[in-house]
């Protein structure tokens, strides 16, 4: 009698030759893996994605930007900065999670219906680039992130060289600003207050 994988098997076997796997599973599937995994996993058009751990340097930069964003909104009582373990529903599709690298939360946060660990309304987002990821985060992801009321201000940051994608919601909510940062010596704005781009990358070393 031969067992079936179950998705976790699956996916941890293709994860040992593919940089980045992607199951066809059901909502309900998803939520219960989620919890399961010590990576994140996230769910696009009834698919569970998954690039496994992540670099080194990545990691580093996501500390950065949680660093830099917690002292940004220190003397802020209505501002949660938080990590990569929290996931964000995307309500323009059924069933859509994403689990953005970093992302800050203003006011109250609103959960999804029986859950602590899913939200539906972001403030600022940030989404560090891997090779494997990269094109989904910024074609996909980009576009699903947009539709989110809530939102203000989502950051992609490479992790191979120094280069920031900051998009910028303006008074109008269906156009976005983007501004784009290539050195070290460039200061950019999260939520009004200044940055430097070089504090993003502190430590940081790329590889050749």
């Amino acid at each position: 009698m031969v067992v079936a994988k179950s998705i976790k098997e699956t996916i941890l076997e293709e994860l040992r030759t593919k940089e980045i796997v992607c199951i066809p599973a059901s909502e309900e599937e998803y939520l219960d893996l989620a919890s399961k995994l010590p990576f994140k996993v996230e769910y696009h058009n009834s698919e569970i994605i998954t690039m496994g751990l992540a670099s080194f340097w990545h990691e580093t930069i996501i500390g950065n930007m949680i660093w830099i964003l917690k002292n940004l909104f220190s003397d802020s009582e209505e501002h949660y900065v938080l990590g990569s373990n929290l996931g964000v529903q995307i309500p323009k599709f059924e069933g859509g999670y994403y689990m953005p690298d970093v992302l800050v939360v203003k006011g109250e946060p609103i959960f999804k219906v029986n859950s602590t660990a899913i939200i539906t309304n972001p403030y600022i987002i940030v989404e560090v680039l891997s090779k494997a990821t990269e094109v989904f985060d910024i074609t996909e992801k980009l576009h699903e992130y947009k539709s989110l009321p809530s939102l203000k201000q989502i950051i992609f940051v490479s992790q191979k060289e120094l280069g920031l994608m900051n998009f910028l919601r303006s008074e109008n909510p269906n156009i976005w600003l983007n501004q784009d940062f290539y050195n070290e010596d460039d200061r950019m704005q999260i939520d009004g207050k200044e940055i430097a781009v070089k504090d993003i990358y502190r430590k940081v070393k790329f590889e050749k």
